[in-house]
Parts: C-alpha cells; structure tokens; sequence
C-alpha cells in the first residue's frame, strides 16, 4: 500500500518515504490559456527551459528527475560537495528546441516504458511536475503513474489573476483599490476612479488574467499611456468579446512579499517558507530569507495561508502555491496579489538552509549575462573564488550559483553572442554583510562582461 504522501514532509523529515519523479515544465500557462505566442526568441526560450537544473536543490538521494539535457558535471559534483543530494537524472530524446520537457517526455517511447517500469517496482513513486496541464495528465495515464496535484483544468482556473481578487473577495480578504473590467470603457472609468478625487494613485496596473514574469502586466501612469495601451486592447476584445481585465491602483509600499503554501491532498494547508521579493518594476528578481519581521507579520502570514489553502481544497486545488503580497505604507497587509497555483522560483529556494545551515541570511539574485565567449560553469566557479566571492563551508558565507545550464554557454546564431542567465544564492551571516557581497556580485558581474567583449583589447579568461 503506497505511503500518504506529503510533499513537505517528504522533503523534511521523512526524507527515506517514496520516489518523488520531478518535471520542471516551466512555461505551463501556455498550455492553460492559449494565446498568440508574438515574437519569439528560441535562444530566450532555451535559456528558461534550463532553469530546471534549480529543481534539484529538491531532490532526493532515491528520485528521479527529468531534465531536458544532463547538467554539467562541475555543477552535479559542487553539488554534492554542498551537500545536496544528486538523484537519478533521465533525459528525453532530443528533439524540437521549442517543444515543452512535457512533450518531449510523450515522444519519447523508451522514456515512458522506463517511467512505467519504475512505478511497477517503485509503488511509492509520485509524479510531481512544476504545474499540472493535460500534457503531464497525458504523462501519469500513460505510464500509470500517480500524479499528486489537482487536475489541470482547476490549476489554470486558480492561475487566473481575476479569478485570485475574486477568492480574496470571497475570503473577505484586504484586497487593492481597483475593479474586475469587462470593456474598455469600463477599464477607462475605472483609471479615472482610481487617479482623481481623494486618495488618488499617481499609477494604476492592468492586468491580464493569465501570464507570468511580468507579462500581461501594465503600468499606467498618464493618460496618454493609457490612450495608447486602450487602442491595443480594444483590439483584442473584439476577436474576444468575454475578455476581462483587472484595474487596480499601484501601491507605495514598504515590501513585497511571497509566501509559499502546500496543500496537502487530505487538506492540510501549510504555510512553509516566507521571503521578500526584490522586483524591479514587476518583474522579479530576487528575494531575501528568512524575514525579519517588525510587528508579527509572520502569525499574519501563516493565518491567511491556512484560509486561503482550505478555500482552495474546498474548490479541487492540491500541491504548491506561491502567493504574492505587498506591505502597503502603513503597515496593513494585502495578502493577495497573485496566486500561482504551481512551483515558483522560490520553492526551489525553500529548504536550502537544510542543508547549508542556519540561522543565516539568504539573498538570492539572477543576473542576465551577454559575452563573446563561452562561460561554463567551473569557470564561473573559479572567478568567484579568484575574486573571494565563492561560498565557503569555513565561514558559510559566500556566493553559490545554482544553475549551469543557464549560463551563456551555447552561441545564438542570429547574433554570434553567447547569452545566459546567472542564479545566484547569497549566505551570509547578516543582512549587511549579504548586501555587501550582492554588491560584490553586481561589480564581478559588470566586469566579468566588460573582459569578454571582443572589441577590447586583451584577453580574457580562460581563452
């Protein structure tokens, strides 16, 4: 008889229960709601796709994870030198660069007699994805495999930015100044609501029902903006004609904040890691744990997690969800900004102080990278121990970056650049000494760019 499964505990104390199969299918709001995909950038596309190296800062020692390549071998080996547990790696065969990890998966016979055949000898194995589509259903029937998440057409109804104020409303919960729009007339009364009279916002933010990484998200901060944003919109509402909109006002606030939630399959909602995020704009780029808070925001936190999580039991919704919140200027918490019924970058971030240690400080950055070269990972390595940036078991502080495949490791051959992103976590032993390193980081970063352009004169590292 397979074990009750719960996903927290699984990855804490009960770290011998079961096989986890991990899948990292990042980009699932495509396959929730399809939309017109614009201009696409497949050297773009790669580089997220390889975020599912992150994933393994989860795994365990027995699991299994499915990654579209096999990661670096200095990574796997600094890894475990870290010590993290480094599972059993399958990869599909190769196929159409633009194709999800999903469907490469259910193209790939042999992969899914392997997935079938492990759980006949595995019975405790669990099929946990990054987020659930038909694709990943299609996935669990075929190999017969439990798949431990609600169904699909429930995780794309929780992914709905509307339907989020509606649960908050519901829950009688503080919500943002704003409307649910359902035509561009009423997108423009409701701007002009929100940006006159009493308590006016110098900026409003409309916002699409799906999207993620700050897409479909607009800032509005004059009416010539709007003008223009409004000509655009109005042409997508008449090819759909139940289009809606969420027009809310923009918030001077004191902190961003995301807590991740696990709803248990028996309906146990649990608040499991709190961190503040660090946008620019609204696009994340980093966050800081654990929080210190200042008047008991944290019991705040975990009493809204535990509300939010039974109304999405009650509604079907199991597995992970990452919430975003905002601290507003004096103090009151709107505890639903956002709800992401899947994984988010800061899950994979959520227990590594299991295995770092703490109690520490934690300040995790990512960084765009453009070079003329390639800057593989044990390269990166030894520019940051070159540098005394590289994390250090002695002091545990330091600079320890968690992905490989994203580095600009592979030319874009519509512009000869090498192109890549840079995850960073920061431990450090105060919050101003991790500052200082992200500092640190910043100015490595600028001139690790700077050397590796080939229109200056020198050489460069490792050339």
């Amino acid at each position: 008889m397979p074990n009750s499964f719960h996903l927290i505990r699984w990855l804490t104390d009960e770290r011998e229960k079961g096989t986890i199969i991990w899948l990292f299918n990042i980009g699932a709001e495509k396959f929730w709601n399809p939309v017109q995909a614009g201009i696409v950038d497949v050297n773009e596309d790669r580089i997220v796709s390889r975020m599912e190296e992150m994933n393994l800062l989860l795994c365990r020692e027995q699991d299994v994870i499915i990654l579209r390549e096999r990661p670096d071998d200095a990574f796997l080996e600094q890894l475990r030198a870290w010590g993290f547990s480094i599972p059993r790696i399958w990869t599909p065969a190769p196929g159409e660069e633009r194709a999800s990890i999903s469907e490469l998966v259910l193209r790939d016979p042999e992969l899914l007699g392997r997935l079938t055949q492990l759980g006949v000898e595995e019975p405790d194995a669990v099929l946990v994805p990054y987020a659930v589509t038909r694709l990943e259903e299609a996935i669990a029937k075929r190999c017969e495999l439990r798949l431990v998440a609600a169904p699909s057409e429930v995780n794309a109804s929780v992914n709905d930015k509307i339907g989020n104020r509606e649960i908050a409303e519901a829950l009688e919960l503080p919500v943002c100044r704003g409307r649910i729009c359902d035509s561009i007339d009423a997108i423009r009364e409701a701007y002009e609501e929100l940006t006159t009279g009493e308590g006016a916002f110098e900026r409003v933010i409309i916002k699409e029902p799906y999207g993620a990484s700050g897409k479909g998200l607009y800032i509005v901060d004059a009416p010539d903006k709007l003008n223009t944003l409004l000509l655009r919109l109005g042409r997508y509402a008449k090819q759909h004609p139940d289009a809606r909109w969420l027009v809310e006002g923009w918030y001077h606030k004191i902190g961003d904040v995301n807590y991740q939630l696990y709803v248990s399959p028996e309906g146990e909602a649990e608040v499991f890691s709190i961190k503040e995020q660090m946008l620019r704009d609204t696009v994340y780029i980093g966050s800081r744990f654990p929080v210190k808070w200042a008047n008991g925001e944290d019991e705040a936190y975990h009493s809204f997690g535990e509300k939010i999580g039974k109304h999405l039991h009650a509604i079907g919704y199991t597995g992970v969800a990452g919430i975003d919140s905002i601290i507003a200027e004096g103090g009151e918490i709107i505890p639903v900004i956002e709800i992401n019924g899947r994984f988010t970058l800061s899950t994979y971030l959520s227990f590594v102080s299991r295995v770092i240690g703490s109690p520490l400080t934690y300040l995790s950055r990512y960084f765009k990278l453009t070079t003329d070269y390639p800057l593989p990972y044990a390269e990166v390595n030894e520019l940051l121990q070159r540098e005394g940036l590289l994390y250090r078991e002695d002091t545990g502080e330091g600079v320890l970056v968690y992905t490989s495949g994203t580095l600009p490791v592979r030319m874009d051959e519509s512009t000869g650049k090498f192109n890549g992103r840079l995850f960073a976590l920061i431990a450090a032993a105060s919050e101003t000494r991790a500052d200082e390193l992200s500092s640190r980081l910043e100015a490595f970063i600028e001139a690790v760019q700077r050397e590796r352009r080939g229109d200056e004169v020198g050489s460069h590292p490792g050339r």
